[in-house]
């Protein structure tokens, strides 16, 4: 599209315009919930501030992270030329899903099938639309993977809004979504960012177990149940294992009692519900798994990130747990 666009050519507004919503309602089809757009450029202050939790050492034993935050958010780093973000989200929620048989928890998110292959399915089927709409055009899409600020792509976009605990709340929907998006190399009309809507809610600080929510916006990696059952690297500190109760993967506490998930509602995507075998598991079975039974359970899930290791070591944390809680 032709930058007169954003200068005054009615025409092209007007044709951009049309060309969003046509893109909308084609990823929607494909299976997004929302949809928004946003400059490939962010402001600067995301950056800073996400340097600024790096330089705190917020990431824990995360390295990875650290080593690409220069371009996290300028959508460029990802594709030469990006004009565009066009990000979604995907509802996940089961209000069926609940702990283990005899105790344990996994996070809603990882019962399912690996959001980041069903995500880049939305995506393949969106895109013959798209390339249709806007001839030539250039694309890559990314999921969580990816080095770039989604979260702040999609307050960016009008999806919603970051709340305390740093997850994005959809209006009136909630915050069990998974986003995933799409750079291209076309400029087009931007959506209203979204406004904050948590006011004096702290109801995610006060319930996380461990403090990781150290202060509205900002959590400290380091301290997150979700982070210490999937990601961190080495022994767990003593304190922070016992808080972390009967979660054997991930943690949707700060989640759960979020005001604003009264609004939600069953996914859509029969992908991201928990298979039966999952619904049936219990702890005693899962800390008799061998490496080979651990993929094997866990294959196509999110939970095979953890590792076989740190998965039994959180299911025996969680068997303790419900001992001392007998």
């Amino acid at each position: 599209m032709d930058r007169s666009g954003a200068k005054g050519d009615d025409g092209a507004v007007r044709r951009g315009e049309e060309a969003k919503e046509a893109i909308r309602t084609e990823a929607i089809e494909a299976g997004f919930d929302v949809l928004g757009f946003a400059p490939a450029l962010l402001p600067a202050v995301e950056g800073e501030r996400f340097t600024k939790w790096l330089d705190e050492g917020m990431h824990g034993t995360m390295e990875w992270i650290g080593r690409s935050s220069g371009g996290r958010s300028d959508a460029s780093t990802l594709l030469p030329g990006a004009e565009t973000v066009i990000i979604g989200a995907v509802n996940y929620h089961d209000p069926a899903w609940s702990p283990l048989p005899g105790g344990g928890r996994i996070s809603r998110y990882a019962v399912g099938r690996d959001y980041h292959k069903v995500i880049r399915r939305f995506w393949r089927k969106a895109m013959p639309a798209i390339e249709r709409l806007l001839p030539g055009v250039r694309g890559r899409w990314f999921v969580d993977s990816a080095p770039i600020l989604e979260k702040a792509y999609a307050e960016r976009a009008g999806l919603g809004w970051r709340g305390k605990h740093s997850n994005v709340i959809v209006p009136k929907k909630g915050s069990w979504f998974f986003l995933g998006g799409l750079v291209i190399d076309r400029e087009l009309p931007a959506d209203l960012p979204a406004a904050d809507r948590c006011g004096t809610c702290r109801r995610c600080i006060d319930a996380c177990p461990t403090g990781a929510i150290v202060e509205p916006y900002r959590v400290d990696s380091r301290r997150c149940i979700s982070y210490l059952t999937i990601e961190h690297a080495g022994e767990v500190d003593h304190h922070l294992d016992e808080k972390s109760g009967d979660w054997i993967f991930g943690c949707d506490i700060c989640q759960e009692v979020c005001p604003w998930n009264r609004f939600s509602s069953p996914c859509r995507e029969k992908r991201f519900l928990p298979a039966e075998g999952t619904r049936r598991l219990t702890l005693n079975r899962a800390v008799r798994f061998d490496r080979e039974a651990f993929d094997l359970f866990f294959r196509g899930t999110p939970v095979r990130r953890a590792g076989w290791e740190r998965f039994r070591r959180a299911v025996k944390r969680a068997i303790s747990y419900g001992k001392r809680m007998e």
